[in-house]
C-alpha cells in the first residue's frame, strides 16, 4: 500500500469521524492523483509497445 492510499484512508476517516469538513473531492484527491498517474503511464507504455510494433513491421518490409 502506497503513501495516496494510506492518505486516502486517513482523510476518509477523518471526514467520517467530523475531525476535518474537507469536501469529499479534497479527501479523495490523493487516490486520484494516484489513478492518474497510473493511468499515464499505462498509456505510454501502450504507445511504445506500438511504436515498437510498427517499426518491427517496417523493417520485415524492408522499408526505412
Amino acid at each position: 500500500m502506497g503513501i495516496a492510499e494510506v492518505l486516502t484512508i486517513v482523510f476518509v476517516v477523518l471526514k467520517l469521524s467530523g475531525v476535518i469538513a474537507w469536501s469529499w473531492w479534497l479527501v479523495l484527491l490523493p487516490a486520484i492523483i494516484s489513478f492518474s498517474v497510473y493511468a499515464l503511464i499505462l498509456v505510454m507504455k501502450l504507445v511504445m509497445v506500438l511504436i515498437a510494433v510498427v517499426a518491427v513491421k517496417k523493417r520485415s518490409r524492408g522499408i526505412k
